[in-house]
């Protein structure tokens, strides 16, 4: 990815100009050409970071540098690295000295310069040197070596060195006169010196201090043009504490005294910004192979547009955004909403201080303000409220009142729980649909867009997405094995939860498939067993749910059916088998269920052959006791004759399996302070069901003569929400209820 980044690289050439800076740049560098003033002038190019001073630093230079201009000597300076005042001395007049000398050579120097210019100048330069060779000490001094002189001698007396030292440096020449000689010399050659000094708001308070320190002093040569680049707000602050007030307007005051031609960079076209941001948006999208809908470009650039254009001042903020686009699409590629990542990312750029807030906070702009919705009284609902006002006023200090605006409404569109904040309006499906888009209001995803990666646990919706795609053309073991691969990089209700968002998109084929994959590993998931049993928690009741609401949406109920018999044949375990019948069966009224009355019986009756097929001649209640109401009574009403001589058969030969039955029919409950499932009471409405299936009178008589003794040992106990209960005493429940119900009848013959 590092190859695809842009370095925010100033231009230099003309056709690389894309904000009208080149002729504003040509203007300055032919101002300096064309002046026939010979004092000194400082021009100072005033922006903010990023706007383009560099590059109209190096267009300026780059036309001082055309041969037509032989007579200016453009110099760059490059203040950086230089942190002692003395050093950066000794720098200075080192750079220019070095320099000159290559710029104006002595008359017979052996420098390998091109024959043209040999012969265009060495006459009239020799003419001029002889005439001037009195005040120098050698024929080979240059103005480049009187430079260097009075640099060193200059930058000692800066540096506070001893006497001795100093002495030396000035034992052969005067500073004043070498001053002199050198204006001498630089004048009457024709030659004007053009110093380049940019990025000055980029050093230290101090290191901004001796540039300017070094211009003050030297400032009046002749012939000598500065030209300094640096925010003029960003440098008034700095250099502001040494002067006056000791503040930024002192510092304004102290420029205004060093800057003869203050310049400010004309501002980029608000249309020239938004056409490279866009260019640099498409080119992260590019590299990364992503392709957006068009409603999903149309809501990018909508946003976009109002709400974070009015931010984009210079070129290297749209650098910077194309840079950080191209670091993030191609890590959650697939994995987000695209537009949201493309927004959010903005907002880190443009709005650098909500997006360190939005990512500590997340509570106040992925959770619910409604208290129907949320765990809190409408009390803490308001709190939250106002906390949120607090803090983006806070954040906004510093902005326009229309910025304040824009970032407010990015922030709801990107996360419409705001609106329950702001305006009472509510989303009740929101978390399915914010879900299914990947949004970054989803808790589910709101942490990926900052950890830029699916974090461990997770579900990779590229794998998830690869793995829907390639049903339709995998067989079923191949379908199995992806399933289980998926499932193990993420969790089971990881993958329930995502692919019951999308319920309702499979066709008829992938639902087929998918039905029956599922169906065949759910043996692998947890049966979980919650203390109040809720449904949502328990990733077998969650897989049912899904197969029947894939049976349910499809229009051919006929298609429906025989999967549905499938199913109940092939579904594993038994018990899962069930579950997806009882979803089947979901629905008050006859028009409310999604098969006939006739449908119904037949897969009940399917259910229970594959039941006594697998129970292998143990009893039902044995074998399925959680599910034995529904097979006896569905048995019963399908065909009573062969359902009474079934539990008769099983009775006759083993009576004591008496309490197998009747435990059976006694409800298994949960409970906080006993959380693994126990017998609770066989209560009356237990009874009253058992004796719309069996003879009452045939269970009391077998009940009798296997456990009277044991029965008359105790009195019958009904404990409340204890884990107490035996087998014996739910015998003594029932013949508690079985005599009751006797004594009721004797009591209403007696009336009669």
């Amino acid at each position: 990815m590092k190859k695809n980044l842009l370095s925010d690289r100033p231009v230099s050439k003309k056709d690389e100009d894309r904000f009208q800076r080149f002729d504003f740049s040509r203007r300055i560098a032919e101002t300096i050409v064309e002046s026939q003033n010979s004092d000194s002038i400082v021009i100072g190019i005033y922006g903010v970071w990023g706007e383009g001073k560099t590059s109209v630093i190096n267009f300026i230079e780059s036309e001082l540098k055309k041969p037509e201009n032989e007579n200016i000597i453009p110099i760059r300076f490059n203040p950086w690295r230089f942190t002692d005042e003395a050093v950066l001395l000794v720098s200075f007049f080192n750079t220019l000295a070095s320099e000159v000398k290559k710029s104006v050579p002595p008359p017979h120097s052996n420098e390998n310069k091109s024959q043209s210019f040999i012969k265009k100048k060495k006459k009239g330069f020799d003419n001029w040197w002889s005439s001037k060779k009195e005040p120098l000490k050698t024929n080979k001094e240059t103005i480049g070596e009187i430079i260097e002189k009075y640099g060193k001698i200059v930058s000692i007396f800066g540096a506070g060195e001893a006497a001795e030292t100093i002495g030396k440096a000035i034992s052969n020449v005067d500073i004043e006169t070498l001053k002199d000689r050198f204006e001498k010399l630089l004048v009457e050659s024709g030659r004007k010196i053009v110093i380049l000094i940019d990025d000055i708001d980029r050093l230290d308070k101090q290191e901004i201090h001796s540039i300017f320190r070094l211009i003050k002093l030297n400032a009046d040569f002749s012939n000598t043009v500065y030209i300094l680049s640096f925010d003029q707000e960003m440098v008034a602050s700095a250099i502001g504490e040494h002067f006056g007030e000791g503040d930024q307007d002192a510092g304004y005051n102290f420029l205004e005294k060093i800057i003869q031609v203050p310049l400010k960079i004309p501002v980029a076209q608000p249309a020239a910004l938004k056409k490279y941001c866009f260019e640099l948006v498409d080119k992260a999208m590019n590299e990364s192979n992503l392709e957006l809908a068009e409603k999903e470009v149309k809501r990018f650039v909508s946003e976009f547009s109002e709400n974070i254009l009015l931010k984009l001042k210079t070129p290297r903020l749209a650098v910077r955004y194309g840079n950080t686009l191209s670091f993030s699409l191609p890590l959650l590629k697939g994995e987000v909403n695209h537009v949201d990542l493309m927004l959010i990312e903005a907002i880190k750029i443009f709005y650098p201080e909500h997006y360190e807030f939005i990512k500590k906070h997340p509570h106040y702009f992925i959770t619910s303000y409604s208290t129907s919705y949320s765990f809190g009284n409408s009390r803490d609902i308001e709190t939250k409220k106002n906390e949120l006002s607090d803090h983006l006023e806070n954040l906004g200090q510093k902005l326009t009142k229309r910025e304040k605006s824009s970032i407010k409404a990015l922030l709801i569109e990107l996360f419409p729980r705001l609106n329950e904040a702001f305006h009472n309006t509510f989303q009740h499906n929101g978390d399915t649909i914010w879900f299914k888009e990947k949004r970054i209001v989803s808790p589910e995803y709101f942490n990926r867009f900052f950890s830029y990666a699916v974090i461990e646990g997770e579900l990779s919706d590229v794998s998830f997405e690869s793995f829907i795609q390639g049903i339709s053309k995998n067989e079923n073991d191949k379908i199995i094995i992806e399933l289980k691969k998926l499932i193990s990089k993420s969790s089971i209700d990881n993958f329930l939860h995502k692919i019951r968002s999308f319920e309702n998109d499979f066709d008829w084929n992938t639902s087929i498939k998918l039905t029956t994959a599922i169906s065949q590993i759910v043996s692998d998931f947890p049966d979980n067993k919650s203390a109040f049993g809720f449904v949502v928690n328990n990733p077998r009741e969650q897989a049912a749910i899904f197969i029947y609401q894939l049976l349910k949406k499809h229009s051919n109920k006929d298609e429906s059916f025989e999967l549905a018999k499938e199913l109940m044949k092939k579904a594993e375990p038994f018990e899962f088998a069930y579950k997806i019948n009882n979803w089947l069966r979901t629905g008050e009224t006859n028009d409310d269920k999604i098969f006939s009355y006739d449908n119904y019986v037949e897969l009940a009756r399917v259910l229970r052959e594959r039941a006594l097929d697998e129970s292998k001649g143990i009893p039902l209640f044995e074998k399925f006791p959680n599910i034995v109401g529904y097979l006896f009574s569905t048995w019963k009403e399908a065909d009573e004759e062969s359902f009474d001589k079934y539990i008769k058969d099983i009775l006759s030969v083993n009576a004591v399996k008496i309490t197998d039955l009747l435990r059976a029919f006694t409800p298994t409950m949960t409970s906080s302070n006993y959380p693994e499932p126990y017998k609770s009471n066989f209560t009356k409405d237990q009874f009253n069901y058992l004796k719309s299936l069996f003879d009452k009178d045939y269970i009391h008589k077998l009940i009798i003569e296997q456990y009277s003794e044991e029965l008359s040992k105790d009195k019958v106990k009904f404990p409340d929400f204890e884990n107490t209960q035996t087998n014996i005493n739910i015998l003594r429940q029932f013949e508690h209820w079985y005599e009751k119900e006797i004594k009721e009848l004797e009591k209403q013959i007696d009336n009669k």
